[in-house]
């Protein structure tokens, strides 16, 4: 218990943790309310009779869950990963984990202290979204003389829990490319460049090679979109951020490989970290 209160003790008194939650939470609103309902207000022609009204429709309290909730497997799943890498990574480029392992508990018990810690900061991460959303909702349908009607909640339980397991499994695989390249810099290139580019492009072709489709199944962005489309959500079918092209897996079938792969990307982290010189590479 000593050990995650440090932990988290260490993780609030890091101003970048606070600076990508702000940005991130901002990101969200602007992208899921502002700009949407700035269009609707100025008359932009959506190229389809009635369009504004359905744009309307989607910002109201009721459709709070799938506004929101389609911005987390492409942007929320990039912060995570960085969140995860200045966790783990800034001990190794600070030099801070010799004397936390000569002075503190087993190599193990920290890291996996320091991976629940993880863990609960995502819980900011995850409300503060869905907060502000709610708030952004009802302040549309209040102003537009709209129903304030919510989402049922055991939707709105689901739906959080699926999110965090999508910044939880983002979040670990960060974790892992920071243990695996001891620092921050080359982990988060790493990251952003799988996420944002290797998989969008295999995505895109695995609709002509079935290889490559068959291999996008295993992707994070694949598992993620799956699990929001099996609560509800609509995903847009073109590419662009929050757009997805790829294949789709059942509710079930995304939930395991998600699970799975938190689980394979702290217990290699952790065997790592252990069996390694935790010297950072600089």
């Amino acid at each position: 218990m000593n050990d995650l209160i440090a932990e988290l003790l260490l993780i609030r008194k890091r101003a970048a943790i606070w600076i990508m939650l702000g940005f991130w939470t901002l990101m969200s609103l602007l992208f899921s309310y502002i700009l949407p309902y700035y269009a609707f207000t100025s008359g932009i022609s959506l190229h389809e009779r009635g369009a504004g009204f359905l744009l309307l429709i989607a910002l109201l309290p009721r459709n709070l869950l799938s506004n929101i909730t389609a911005g987390f497997p492409f942007f929320g799943g990039i912060f995570a990963l960085v969140v995860g890498v200045l966790v783990m990574g800034s001990e190794f480029s600070w030099g801070t984990l010799t004397p936390v392992f000569t002075q503190r508990s087993s190599r193990l018990k920290v890291f996996f202290s320091k991976m629940l810690a993880l863990g609960i900061t995502l819980i900011p991460f995850l409300l503060s979204v869905f907060i502000l959303g709610l708030a952004a909702s009802l302040m549309i349908a209040w102003r537009e003389g709209q129903s304030l009607a919510l989402p049922p909640l055991f939707e709105l339980v689901k739906t959080l829990g699926a999110c965090w397991l999508i910044l939880a499994v983002w979040s670990s695989f960060g974790v892992l490319l920071a243990v695996i390249s001891r620092g921050t810099a080359l982990a988060i290139g790493l990251g952003i460049i799988y996420g944002l580019v290797l998989e969008s492009i295999i995505s895109a072709f695995g609709r002509e090679v079935d290889l490559l489709n068959q291999i996008a199944k295993a992707f994070l962005r694949t598992n993620s979109y799956s699990l929001i489309s099996s609560l509800g959500v609509s995903i847009q079918a073109e590419g662009g951020p929050g757009g997805f092209i790829g294949p789709r897996l059942s509710g079930t079938e995304s939930l395991i490989v998600i699970v799975c792969y938190v689980g394979l990307f702290l217990g290699v982290a952790g065997w790592l970290l252990r069996q390694r010189d935790v010297a950072g590479l600089g």
